[in-house]
Protein backbone atom coordinates (compact mmCIF):
# COMPACT_ATOMS: atom_id res chain seq x y z
CA UNK A 1 0.00 0.00 0.00
CA UNK A 2 1.45 3.18 -0.60
CA UNK A 3 1.63 6.11 1.61
CA UNK A 4 2.53 9.53 1.83
CA UNK A 5 4.64 12.17 3.98
CA UNK A 6 2.54 12.59 7.27
CA UNK A 7 4.20 15.48 8.76
CA UNK A 8 3.43 18.19 6.24
CA UNK A 9 -0.75 16.98 6.54
CA UNK A 10 0.20 16.39 10.20
CA UNK A 11 1.11 20.21 10.48
CA UNK A 12 -1.92 20.97 8.36
CA UNK A 13 -4.28 19.02 10.64
CA UNK A 14 -2.31 21.33 14.09
CA UNK A 15 -3.25 24.37 12.31
CA UNK A 16 -7.01 23.29 11.68
CA UNK A 17 -7.24 21.95 15.76
CA UNK A 18 -5.78 25.79 16.30
CA UNK A 19 -8.86 27.34 14.09
CA UNK A 20 -11.34 25.20 15.55
CA UNK A 21 -9.91 26.44 19.07
CA UNK A 22 -10.68 29.68 17.82
CA UNK A 23 -13.61 29.13 16.67
CA UNK A 24 -14.94 27.31 19.78
CA UNK A 25 -13.55 30.81 21.82
CA UNK A 26 -15.59 32.88 19.30
CA UNK A 27 -18.78 30.71 20.24
CA UNK A 28 -17.99 31.52 23.96
CA UNK A 29 -17.50 34.97 23.55
CA UNK A 30 -20.58 35.12 21.51
CA UNK A 31 -22.46 33.52 24.35
CA UNK A 32 -21.28 36.47 27.29
CA UNK A 33 -21.88 38.97 24.42
CA UNK A 34 -25.53 37.66 24.12
CA UNK A 35 -25.62 37.74 27.79
CA UNK A 36 -24.50 41.02 27.97
CA UNK A 37 -26.66 42.71 24.98
CA UNK A 38 -23.06 43.61 23.22
CA UNK A 39 -24.30 44.13 20.00
CA UNK A 40 -21.23 45.99 18.95
CA UNK A 41 -19.32 42.78 20.30
CA UNK A 42 -21.71 40.21 18.51
CA UNK A 43 -21.09 41.81 14.47
CA UNK A 44 -16.91 41.59 15.24
CA UNK A 45 -17.63 37.92 16.31
CA UNK A 46 -19.58 36.94 13.39
CA UNK A 47 -17.41 38.46 11.24
CA UNK A 48 -14.19 36.87 12.68
CA UNK A 49 -16.24 33.42 12.82
CA UNK A 50 -16.83 33.90 8.78
CA UNK A 51 -12.76 34.12 8.88
CA UNK A 52 -12.19 31.38 10.83
CA UNK A 53 -14.27 29.27 8.96
CA UNK A 54 -13.04 30.12 5.30
CA UNK A 55 -9.84 29.66 6.63
CA UNK A 56 -10.73 25.75 7.66
CA UNK A 57 -12.29 25.26 4.34
CA UNK A 58 -8.88 26.55 3.22
CA UNK A 59 -6.49 24.18 5.06
CA UNK A 60 -9.18 21.83 4.24
CA UNK A 61 -8.21 22.10 0.55
CA UNK A 62 -4.50 22.21 1.32
CA UNK A 63 -4.61 18.61 2.98
CA UNK A 64 -6.60 17.14 -0.09
CA UNK A 65 -4.00 19.18 -2.47
CA UNK A 66 -0.93 17.83 -0.61
CA UNK A 67 -1.96 14.65 0.12
CA UNK A 68 -3.23 13.54 -3.29
CA UNK A 69 0.32 15.27 -4.32
CA UNK A 70 1.62 12.10 -2.54
CA UNK A 71 -0.28 9.73 -3.92
CA UNK A 72 -0.55 8.01 -7.45
CA UNK A 73 -4.13 7.71 -6.80
CA UNK A 74 -6.48 9.85 -8.50
CA UNK A 75 -8.09 12.37 -5.82
CA UNK A 76 -7.92 11.28 -2.62
CA UNK A 77 -10.78 12.28 0.18
CA UNK A 78 -10.47 13.31 3.41
CA UNK A 79 -12.17 10.24 4.74
CA UNK A 80 -9.43 8.40 3.16
CA UNK A 81 -6.16 9.82 4.37
CA UNK A 82 -6.23 7.40 7.61
CA UNK A 83 -5.47 4.62 4.91
CA UNK A 84 -2.58 6.43 3.42
CA UNK A 85 -0.70 7.15 6.76
CA UNK A 86 2.22 5.18 7.39
CA UNK A 87 1.92 2.67 10.46
CA UNK A 88 4.29 4.52 12.79
CA UNK A 89 2.11 7.57 12.00
CA UNK A 90 -1.26 6.22 12.88
CA UNK A 91 -1.90 6.68 16.72
CA UNK A 92 -0.80 10.51 15.99
CA UNK A 93 -3.03 10.79 13.33
CA UNK A 94 -5.83 9.44 15.41
CA UNK A 95 -4.92 11.46 18.06
CA UNK A 96 -5.03 14.78 16.04
CA UNK A 97 -8.37 13.00 14.16
CA UNK A 98 -10.54 12.55 17.68
CA UNK A 99 -9.26 16.03 19.13
CA UNK A 100 -11.37 17.65 15.73
CA UNK A 101 -14.22 15.51 16.33
CA UNK A 102 -14.44 16.74 19.98
CA UNK A 103 -13.63 20.33 19.10
CA UNK A 104 -16.19 19.81 16.53
CA UNK A 105 -18.90 18.83 19.10
CA UNK A 106 -17.86 20.98 21.97
CA UNK A 107 -18.90 23.83 18.78
CA UNK A 108 -21.40 22.41 17.46
CA UNK A 109 -22.91 22.11 21.39
CA UNK A 110 -21.93 26.21 22.18
CA UNK A 111 -23.86 27.12 18.92
CA UNK A 112 -27.04 25.44 19.40
CA UNK A 113 -27.04 27.01 23.42
CA UNK A 114 -26.74 30.18 21.71
CA UNK A 115 -29.16 29.77 19.21
CA UNK A 116 -31.50 28.20 21.67
CA UNK A 117 -30.91 31.23 24.05
CA UNK A 118 -31.59 33.95 20.78
CA UNK A 119 -34.66 32.21 20.12
CA UNK A 120 -35.96 32.09 24.25
CA UNK A 121 -34.91 35.84 24.04
CA UNK A 122 -36.75 36.72 21.08
CA UNK A 123 -39.87 34.95 21.94
CA UNK A 124 -39.70 36.95 25.09
CA UNK A 125 -39.31 40.34 23.04
CA UNK A 126 -42.19 39.13 20.89
CA UNK A 127 -44.34 38.12 23.65
CA UNK A 128 -43.43 41.94 25.50
CA UNK A 129 -44.25 43.60 22.16
CA UNK A 130 -47.88 41.82 21.33
CA UNK A 131 -48.78 42.65 25.00
CA UNK A 132 -47.65 46.26 24.93
CA UNK A 133 -49.33 46.29 21.67
CA UNK A 134 -52.31 45.27 23.22
CA UNK A 135 -52.16 42.22 20.65
CA UNK A 136 -52.66 39.62 23.30
CA UNK A 137 -55.02 37.37 22.00
CA UNK A 138 -54.82 34.09 24.34
CA UNK A 139 -54.05 33.17 27.66
CA UNK A 140 -50.40 33.85 28.59
CA UNK A 141 -48.48 30.85 30.58
CA UNK A 142 -45.40 29.15 31.58
CA UNK A 143 -44.94 25.63 30.29
CA UNK A 144 -43.29 22.80 31.66
CA UNK A 145 -39.87 24.51 30.89
CA UNK A 146 -40.68 27.95 32.49
CA UNK A 147 -40.77 29.71 29.03
CA UNK A 148 -43.94 32.35 28.04
CA UNK A 149 -45.88 30.15 25.88
CA UNK A 150 -49.25 31.96 24.21
CA UNK A 151 -51.56 30.19 21.53
CA UNK A 152 -51.33 31.77 18.53
CA UNK A 153 -48.84 34.48 19.34
CA UNK A 154 -47.82 37.09 16.19
CA UNK A 155 -44.12 36.51 15.98
CA UNK A 156 -42.96 40.10 15.47
CA UNK A 157 -38.98 39.11 15.72
CA UNK A 158 -36.98 36.49 14.77
CA UNK A 159 -33.32 35.10 14.31
CA UNK A 160 -31.74 35.35 11.00
CA UNK A 161 -31.05 31.42 9.67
Amino acid sequence: MEHIDFQPVEMLICDKILLYDELRHCFMQERDSLLNIDLDKLWLISKNKTEICSKIKSIRKEILSTVNKGTNKKAVELNAIADLVPPESKPRFHELFLRIIRLKAEIDALRKENMGFMDDSLRFLDEMVSIIAGEATGRIVYNDKCHVSRPGANILFSREA
